[in-house]
């Protein structure tokens, strides 16, 4: 069931997104963030009044569970929004991630933080990782996953 999410998850949702990725928190002005089940956060332009109660409705956005963690969605629909902790891949690197696979850093060039990073490649994001100083941890879902082949 779909519940208004509470000021406070909110306030912390908007100040992970304006400090992690850069994004304005204006964007967050004309939605609505609603939580349902399994801690999945949704962004809505407008609950409608139905007979029924719907386990979800809208874009899921993030996971709340300690932290937040963005969905791939969130990335992609923001993307233009997204200022901070990108990582731009290139073409061997994009073929690694859409499989599946975790990726490492060639460059200490990248100002990217620990934490959660948006994968970008010619100027598309495509996707979630988690970067721990180490290694880039492929977040993107097994639904979304596949194998490009390049002639």
């Amino acid at each position: 069931m779909l519940v208004l999410l509470k000021k406070e998850k909110k306030e912390i949702l908007i100040e992970y997104c304006v400090e992690r990725f850069g994004i304005s928190e204006e964007i967050f002005e004309n939605n609505q963030l609603y939580e349902g089940s399994k801690n999945k956060i949704y962004l809505i332009k407008e609950l409608l009044e139905l007979r029924f109660i719907p386990e979800s409705s809208g874009l899921c956005i993030f996971r709340f569970d300690k932290t937040p963690k963005p969905t791939t969605n969130f990335l992609q629909l923001f993307s233009t929004n997204i200022t901070k902790n990108t990582l731009d891949i290139g073409e061997n690197d994009l073929i690694n991630y859409c499989k599946g696979n975790d990726l490492q850093m060639h460059s200490n060039s990248n100002k990217i933080e620990p934490g959660f990073i948006a994968i970008r490649y010619n100027n598309n994001i495509v996707g979630c990782a988690h970067w721990n100083n180490i290694i880039i941890k492929n977040q993107l879902p097994k639904s979304r996953r596949c194998k490009i082949n390049y002639c």
